[in-house]
């Protein structure tokens, strides 16, 4: 069988070794003073998506021509600083390169970031979604999210890196923390999408976050026999993974995601209730989008105190 994604680790010493450096690209790096320690780059590479994490111990110029049709964002992670397209990029910096245009820079020692690549349709969604509120969007630029959402980032993606290693050995969970980083890379993506500050401040009002919060309820809940990654929730109803974020976050004390899969065992709960069969349980619960039948009743004992087997032989109450 196919694997979910490919893994591999690099250690390099010297300006040749630097030409996969990049995922699907063709790296040139020219050093620009003695190197000060081996540079290493951890890849993973999936079904329309790559993740690298870069960790530098030289200065150097860096050129590379990424695949065509596709994009990337680079996660600045650390401190010590790096310049693309003629400008300074230190920690909490997003570099956005679209496709159609080639990575452009140096890098310093301890220089630390994460790199995404993308292909066109993902870009394509995320200018869509943007509804041209975004200047230059189709041009390299820096993005600044700031330090609370780029704290947030950064803690998934230690988690996602985490997973993707662990799981490698697990046909089942790989395929899981594929989609998982998959779905990741979409959301830095449209993070650099996020709208101005005064559209968002308009966007953020208590009353807007509610009917957000409502629109995308409904939503859920007529889908919920579907799988429903939250970035395809966010291109249906037009709005950033952050608004999203935010509006559960507020209205409902819970992550979208939480969210959907509360609603989901609720609704299996009931079904199970009202259908006392054998066999019923894994029936029903594929039937409202669970996939993996061993966390899910892991998660449901956690919610009501009983296995999902349990609920079929109880009698409901008139």
């Amino acid at each position: 069988m196919y694997p979910a994604y490919r893994h591999s680790v690099h250690r390099m010493e010297h300006p040749e070794e630097f030409a996969h450096a990049v995922s699907g690209g063709s790296l040139a790096a020219d050093f620009l003073a003695p190197r000060e320690a081996a540079t290493h780059v951890e890849q993973f590479q999936g079904d329309g998506w790559a993740l690298d994490f870069h960790e530098a111990g030289v200065k150097a110029r860096i050129r590379c021509e990424l695949p065509k049709g596709w994009g990337s964002i680079g996660c600045m992670r650390s401190p010590a600083p790096s310049f693309w397209y003629g400008r300074e990029a230190r920690r909490g910096a997003l570099v956005c390169t679209p496709p159609g245009e080639g990575i452009d820079g140096w890098i310093t020692p301890g220089f630390s970031c994460l790199s995404i690549a993308l292909p066109g349709e993902a870009w394509d969604q995320a200018r869509e979604l943007a509804g041209g509120r975004v200047a230059g969007f189709a041009e390299a630029r820096i993005h600044l999210p700031g330090e609370a959402v780029f704290r947030e980032l950064e803690h998934r993606m230690v988690g996602l890196r985490r997973s993707l290693v662990r799981a490698e050995g697990d046909s089942r969970g790989a395929v899981h923390f594929a989609q998982a980083a998959a779905e990741f890379a979409c959301d830095v993506l449209m993070e650099t999408c996020a709208s101005s500050p005064l559209d968002w401040e308009k966007r953020s009002s208590p009353r807007n976050r509610a009917r957000l919060a409502r629109r995308a309820e409904d939503w859920m809940r007529s889908h919920l026999g579907e799988p429903l990654p939250i970035p395809e929730l966010c291109r249906t109803l037009r709005v950033s993974r952050r608004e999203l974020e935010y509006a559960f976050r507020q209205v409902h004390d819970e992550s979208p995601r939480d969210f959907l899969h509360a609603l989901r065992l609720n609704e299996i709960r009931r079904a199970l209730v009202r259908e006392p069969r054998e066999g019923a349980v894994s029936r029903i619960a594929m039937a409202h989008g669970i996939t993996h039948l061993g966390r899910f009743s892991a998660a449901y004992r956690r919610f009501f105190g009983e296995n999902p087997g349990d609920s079929c032989r109880k009698t409901p109450r008139r």
